[in-house]
């Protein structure tokens, strides 16, 4: 299973609460989630972020889970 890709463009015209609902670009550590790995497809995300152009949307190295447990 893959993961949803983010839109690499946001609508001009959208809203502040459109903005506000969308997905952080990067996760962060929180209470919920304070443990960070790496994805086990690192070495190939970084390799497509570093191909295309920059347009801060890159895809997460990491992640922030609540145990230590894979990734879903």
């Amino acid at each position: 299973m893959t993961e949803p890709r983010q839109p690499l463009t946001r609508s001009p015209l959208a809203t502040p609460d459109a903005i506000a609902m969308e997905a952080p670009g990067f996760p962060s550590r929180s209470v919920e989630n304070p443990h960070e790995s790496w994805h086990a497809d690192w070495h190939a995300r970084l390799t497509r972020n570093l191909s295309r152009r920059s347009d801060g949307r890159w895809e997460p190295l990491t992640w922030f889970h609540a145990t230590s447990v894979a990734p879903e």
